[in-house]
């Protein structure tokens, strides 16, 4: 009867192995993740170089709050910044660039890979009016 027991325990506990060692692989694992390609170019169509860009995943689709600590970096003299591969879902992305206005926008991350273009604008001309005062 131990015999019996042994040979179940073995089997088992080699099933158990074969199926914990399939779900933690990488191809598994990759199916939840994107790889993410973020262009930065301007008004024009051409690349903004040296652009800082922050990329966070949100709790939610309709939250702010952010989950863990966003990802910094500058895009490349091409305007594309190279970003490991991200869990699916919904994330803020936001680039800044000297002589740009900032942008802000949220993205949801689907599918094995995706392309996110960014078109930064000139900034706002600004007036300021002084009046003075009637008496």
């Amino acid at each position: 009867m131990s015999f019996l027991n042994t040979k179940l325990t073995r089997r088992s506990i080699l099933t158990q192995t074969f199926t914990l060692a399939a779900l933690s692989s990488p191809a598994l694992l990759a199916a939840d993740l994107t790889s993410l390609r973020i262009l930065v170019v301007d008004e024009e169509g051409k690349p903004v170089p040296r652009a800082s860009v922050v990329i966070g995943r949100l709790k939610k689709e309709d939250s702010r709050k952010m989950k863990g600590r966003p990802l910094q970096l500058k895009t490349s003299m091409q305007g594309s910044a190279p970003l490991p591969p991200l869990e699916q879902g919904w994330y803020m992305v936001q680039v800044i660039s000297t002589g740009y206005q900032t942008y802000g926008g949220k993205i949801e991350l689907s599918g094995v890979e995706q392309e996110y273009t960014v078109t930064l604008k000139p900034p706002q001309k600004q007036f300021s009016v002084h009046t003075k005062d009637q008496k």
